[in-house]
């Protein structure tokens, strides 16, 4: 469906009204500060000050389990506020509810959650502290999605920060994902008073000895994202934490047999005279690089390290991160957990085994070998139990990447699972690096003879923004996007998350181009709906139009709804059009059409050049605003119940529908 900014504006309106509407009657909050309704009647645990996370005499921090308490009477009220069947008579007398029945409720929390920090903190120029009370002590939640959402829309876009809830942000901070690490600090350059949030910070490092390395090495980072500097003294922290540090060679791939030792005799020769500070190296194969892994202690040798290899134009640093539990959930780095304090998370990945280097992978062949679902994938129904085994106890998994790898290729067919959770647990359980044996599993799932939703999910978790394709990975996407259907359901999400993945690499928009370029220099080969989506992904890609664009310009039939305004009837809303078109060969029919009582106007117009020519017609003042647009085809014509007789308007040859 093809759009004008002005139906997008109309659009994006009406969904935030309705979201605003939905907003206030799903989670029963009334816009944020209405006016309070007096109760002579005690609230039970009511909000109210001291705040633990303003309080200036004593650092409080959030405490989850003694907040809320467990009042199963209180969940069941609260999911009835939720549905609009239990009415509260002010905001005091709603958080508090909220705070009771927070617990046992059965409806979603973190939604709520969500709820109430856009009521009440997020972007509201009085943020009310009792809401920041509450989502203080809920981003303490056992629940990873409650203390998330809590912490989201909560204590991360507060503006008027105190000392409490900066060093809770902090504390944090080692335990939560990149994303979030972020977000603290975009809520600290976007909020608030940044000498203030500066002072908060510089008065943690203040008091370093009375904090643990996390916390000041979570404040270090956070100083240096806010700001872009810096802190004062920072030789006072030469020695504090372990910091972790990947790096590769653009001219050393992992089949050099020297590569690993190459990268750690420049880590050597950097730290020289230091090489106690060199906890532990290890190196990795990732998207075919050698990469080296680096544990070094203290911030000095860390900086110097950084430094001197950002001097190097061949090398790329791929991470430097102060060392947390966190990175061993999302990178295969087990054997570095000795040096993580004691109680700390356990790792759930599986052990990294290098990859064999004389393996052969089909994404990597010189000449091009489609993907083959049927013969990659074996047929193993006892596969596909034990490989449902090893979702259901992955957090006790105990395998190396190699056994996981090989069970899901022979077990992927007979999981009971969709295969959007299956390639979605193996793209996480493997985490970093990239495994060349993943990659091609993923690769082996776009075949478009393959099932649809194997297809889909190996695109979405395989293929996205920022991963390396190699020109068979390309040409492989490209047969994924000219496979039927070619309908508005099944496969337009996928063809424009393919045209999105490439977005930012030149080289692979210049390729897939090309191979687009080629289907149209044979168009008459091309359904109408097929020529249309390969038009579109050429100027999508290239920013301009196909060169032989005129050649199928006539092509196709569109309809196109615009605004009849401002006329009062629908005979005068068609006359009013009409007239302004005139007679033109691009034209085949118009009509009116009432929706809602808004006289709008339907036109039918001959193939691109027809289409373009309305749209700049219809630009020019009076303007009248288009409100769809889009190829005539049997699959509109049936799901429009204004476009039914439409049918005599379609092409005469027309493709065979699709199921």
């Amino acid at each position: 469906m093809q759009s004008t900014s002005e139906w997008n504006r109309r659009g994006l309106v009406l969904f935030l009204m309705l979201l605003v509407s939905i907003a206030c009657s799903v989670a029963g909050l009334e816009p944020a500060f209405a006016e309070e309704k007096s109760t002579a009647e005690t609230i039970p645990f009511k909000i109210e000050p001291p705040f633990a996370w303003n309080r200036t005499d004593k650092y409080v921090p959030p405490d989850f389990q003694a907040f809320f308490p467990d009042d199963k009477q209180a969940g069941a009220q609260l999911d009835q506020m939720i549905d609009g069947k239990l009415k509260v008579n002010s905001i005091a007398e709603r958080l508090a509810l909220i705070r009771r029945g927070l617990r046992n409720c059965s409806r979603h929390r973190t939604t709520l959650l969500g709820q109430v920090g856009n009521q009440y903190i997020w972007n509201r120029k009085e943020q009310d502290p009792r809401a920041i009370e509450l989502m203080y002590h809920a981003s303490a939640s056992d629940d990873g999605g409650v203390a998330h959402y809590a912490l989201y829309h909560g204590p991360t876009v507060v503006s008027d920060r105190s000392a409490n809830l900066v060093r809770m942000l902090m504390e944090q901070y080692p335990g939560l994902d990149g994303q979030m690490q972020q977000r603290i600090a975009w809520g600290m350059r976007t909020y608030g008073d940044k000498e203030q949030t500066q002072k908060l910070l510089a008065g943690l490092l203040d008091d370093y000895r009375q904090l643990n390395d996390l916390t000041v090495g979570a404040t270090l980072e956070t100083w240096q994202a806010v700001f872009e500097t810096d802190p004062p003294d920072l030789e006072r922290f030469d020695d504090l934490g372990l910091w972790i540090v990947a790096f590769h060679r653009a001219d050393v791939s992992a089949t050099h047999p020297r590569a690993a030792e190459i990268l750690r005799e420049m880590v050597l020769k950097i730290l020289r005279s230091h090489e106690d500070a060199l906890l532990e190296y290890v190196s990795r194969v990732d998207a075919g690089h050698e990469t080296a892994v680096v544990l070094v202690k203290g911030l000095k040798l860390r900086k110097r390290l950084v430094d001197t290899l950002s001097k190097y134009s061949h090398v790329e640093i791929d991470f430097n991160e102060l060392f947390t539990a966190r990175i061993l959930q999302t990178r295969r780095l087990n054997e570095l957990a000795r040096f993580l304090p004691e109680g700390s998370p356990q790792s759930h990945l599986p052990t990294y085994t290098r990859p064999p280097a004389e393996a052969k992978y089909a994404y990597q062949a010189a000449e091009f070998v489609a993907p083959d679902y049927k013969s990659y994938f074996a047929d193993d129904a006892e596969a596909g139990r034990q490989l449902d085994d090893a979702y259901a106890n992955r957090l006790q998994l105990k395998m190396t990447d190699e056994e996981l790898l090989d069970l899901f290729r022979r077990g992927q067919r007979h999981s009971t699972h969709s295969p959007n959770i299956m390639f979605g647990w193996i793209f996480g359980a493997l985490g970093w690096p990239r495994d060349p044996r993943l990659t091609e599993i993923f690769y082996q799932g776009l075949d478009p003879t393959g099932p649809p939703a194997v297809r889909k999910a190996a695109l979405y978790y395989g293929f996205g923004l920022g991963t390396k394709k190699t020109k068979n990975v390309l040409q492989a996407l490209y047969g994924v996007y000219m496979a039927p259907p070619f309908d508005d359901t099944t496969n337009r999400n996928m063809r424009s998350r393919i045209l999105w993945g490439v977005r930012d690499h030149e080289d692979d928009k210049y390729y897939l181009s090309t191979l687009f370029a080629q289907a149209l220099r044979k168009h008459d080969e091309l359904s109408d709906p097929m020529l249309q989506m390969v038009d579109m992904a050429y100027q999508q890609l290239t920013g301009s139009e196909p060169p032989n664009a005129e050649e199928y310009a006539s092509r196709g039939v569109y309809l196109v709804i615009c605004s009849g305004r401002p006329a009062r009837t629908l005979e005068e809303a068609e006359q009013l059009v009409s007239r302004r078109l005139g007679k033109n060969e691009h034209v085949i029919h118009t009509q009116g059409l009432d929706e809602k009582g808004q006289k709008n106007v339907i036109v039918i117009v001959r193939g691109r050049a027809g289409l373009d020519w309305l749209i700049e017609n219809l630009k020019t003042e009076p303007h009248l605003p288009i409100y769809f647009a889009d190829l005539l085809t049997p699959e509109l014509i049936e799901r429009g119940k204004y476009f039914k007789g439409f049918e005599k308007y379609l092409p005469a040859k027309q493709e065979p529908r699709e199921e």
